[in-house]
């Protein structure tokens, strides 16, 4: 078994929330092939938002796409980071506007 396979995936809970048409955080940063955990809250009352996370800003390709829901609503989300580190990029699919950078160290 190589090293990389017996170490430990890393794992990341991230809580970020939905508020006025923004998001609380404007940068969101997990370990190399993390296994992540977003805690997201929609606190805008019957708006809908989610959180998404692409290669870039361009949001061609997805990484992760998370299921829209109407606020107020709580909803978890899990997927794999990126094995390679960079600087990728969040949004609320709904409303491009609202996004940030998913960092990967």
């Amino acid at each position: 078994m190589t090293p990389e396979a017996a170490r430990a995936v890393e794992r990341a809970t991230v809580a970020i929330a939905a508020e006025n048409f923004g998001f609380s955080t404007e940068t969101i940063t997990v370990g190399a092939g993390a296994e992540v955990t977003i805690e997201f809250d929609n606190r805008d009352d019957g708006v809908p938002h989610n959180v998404s996370v692409y290669t870039d800003a361009s949001a061609a390709e997805a990484i992760f796409v998370g299921e829209i829901v109407t606020g107020p609503a709580r909803v978890t989300y899990t997927f794999t980071a990126p094995s390679e580190p960079g600087t990728y990029f969040f949004r609320c699919d709904v409303h491009p506007s609202m996004n940030g950078a998913f960092v990967v160290a």
